[in-house]
């Protein structure tokens, strides 16, 4: 790859299926090394971007690049995918089925097989059959998979389905190590606090259209820039709801004596004292520290649009 060059572009991307736009019209630039959050809910059009990317459907218009060449081209074999159900014979075993990736693939060394299977903690069970996988043990061959030939770009769609929370954080110091060695990562998520804690820049997209494409701390700060969300508690908390909605605020009922409240940045000084006024006794006004989650939420509500 030349320098300067990105590993991954995608320029005015769609994919129309008759009349709807399952993707419109999605550009952005990753750089090799990025480890990159891709947000959406269901049909909101990840899978669909990821797979174009890919090279397995075609875009209704626009471009993908992988490693600077147009997609479909020989750099997609440089490109390692998890998308959608991983899929294996299931009456082979694990070991089996990536000796027959690799031998599809072709140049992919013998060791290979074990160190990656040992690499996503899978050595005891490599002898077993696919069938008898549960849906976290799939998803870690399929990492492993993924990984065989060393690709330089990582296409992952939900790579943490049916794990626990051990192999969550198995999986994340994973994809962090193989970063780390200069391979471009795109990864979809609904597991929200997991994207939080492995990368730096989000894209977020809604109903097929590009609405966030910047670092994840900016995706946190410009939600909260308008507006602060506030953990209230009071001696009644019946009474303290009744408040906030004779100021006009809807807040939510936290606990038997509590409130969650969004406020509007230059009312916020102002809070506690409206509700004195209003004859509630504050035991406590906090400051909410938001996550991810409670962010792309927010986003995604600002931009709704109509289907």
């Amino acid at each position: 790859m030349r320098a300067g060059m990105h590993a991954i572009t995608a320029s005015s991307l769609t994919k129309r299926y008759g009349r709807t736009a399952a993707v419109d019209a999605v550009s952005f630039e990753i750089t090799p090394g990025e480890i990159v959050g891709f947000l959406g809910p269901n049909g909101a059009g990840k899978t669909t971007t990821l797979r174009m990317l890919a090279g397995l459907i075609r875009p209704s218009g626009g471009e993908g690049r992988v490693l600077g060449a147009r997609v479909p081209s020989a750099t997609l074999r440089e490109v390692g995918t998890m998308i959608e159900e991983p899929s294996f014979y299931p009456y082979m075993s694990g070991r089996d089925n990536l000796r027959h990736a690799a031998l599809l693939h072709g140049g992919v060394p013998p060791q290979r097989i074990d160190e990656l299977l040992a690499f996503v903690k899978m050595e005891k069970a490599a002898t077993k059959r696919v069938k008898a996988y549960s849906q976290g043990m799939r998803q870690r061959l399929a990492l492993a998979r993924a990984l065989l030939w060393r690709p330089k770009v990582l296409l992952l769609d939900e790579p943490t389905n049916g794990l626990d929370p051990v192999g969550i954080a198995e999986i994340r110091e994973n994809l962090r190590a193989v970063a780390r060695g200069g391979v471009t990562i795109l990864v979809s998520s609904h597991i929200l606090g997991e994207i939080e804690k492995l990368v730096d820049r989000i894209l977020a997209i809604e109903k097929g259209r590009l609405v966030f494409d910047g670092p994840l701390d900016r995706l946190l700060a410009s939600l909260d820039a308008a507006t602060v969300r506030y953990v209230l508690r009071a001696t009644d908390g019946a009474l303290l709801l009744d408040a906030l909605r004779g100021m006009g605020l809807e807040g939510e009922p936290a606990g038997d004596d509590g409130a969650l409240v969004d406020v509007a940045l230059e009312h916020a000084d102002e809070l506690v004292g409206e509700l004195v006024r209003a004859g509630v006794s504050v035991i406590e006004a906090r400051r909410h520290e938001g996550d991810l989650e409670d962010a792309y939420l927010r986003l995604v509500q600002a931009d709704a649009r109509p289907s």
